[in-house]
């Protein structure tokens, strides 16, 4: 089972391998995340919400 470094919920297809980290909650070594537009990550920070609205397109124009 492979858990989100962005928003640490549970990775249902197929993860993206990404440098290692600790996840939200310090919990556990955190190296794998939902593909890029992937609608399944939702992030609970603010940042990171705004990084992956980016990595799918979903940001207005003002914001880019």
């Amino acid at each position: 089972m492979n858990i989100c470094v962005d928003c640490d919920r549970v990775i249902l297809g197929p993860p993206e391998p990404v440098s290692g980290g600790e996840s939200m909650s310090g919990a556990r070594e955190a190296t794998y995340a939902h593909p890029a537009d992937s609608l399944d990550c939702r992030p609970l920070v603010p940042a990171k919400r705004i990084f992956r609205d980016e990595l799918r397109g979903d940001r207005p124009a003002r914001y880019r």
